[in-house]
């Protein structure tokens, strides 16, 4: 009997220790995308214009933000920075927007 219960503590510390591991794993990549988005967001909505489909972006990347974040609390680290990365992709997909749209479409001919 106390060998079952070595075995089983054991086998319960080394899953306690991967599972560490693989938190450890992407957690920093992770936090890193988070105030990335976060800032960019907080960038984007103190524009005073917002170029068309550039709002739709915000709230794809704002929604993809708290679905990562859901995701991380519930210890599903890999899907929540996979969640992440598309964050940012819709992120600068609207950067790309208001970028564009700033910039002059040619030169006026005299």
């Amino acid at each position: 009997m106390d060998i079952f219960l070595a075995f089983g503590f054991i086998f319960m510390l080394c899953y306690c220790l991967m599972q560490f591991a693989r938190q450890e794993y992407v957690q920093e990549d992770f936090e890193d995308a988070i105030v990335d988005i976060e800032g960019r967001l907080e960038w984007a909505y103190s524009r005073t214009s917002f170029p068309f489909g550039m709002k739709a972006q915000l709230k794809v990347a704002c929604q993809l933000l708290g679905k990562a974040k859901r995701l991380w609390k519930e210890n599903k680290w890999h899907q929540a920075y996979s969640v992440a990365l598309q964050s940012q992709k819709a992120m600068n997909t609207a950067q790309n927007i208001y970028s564009s749209a700033l910039k002059p479409v040619g030169k006026k001919r005299q």
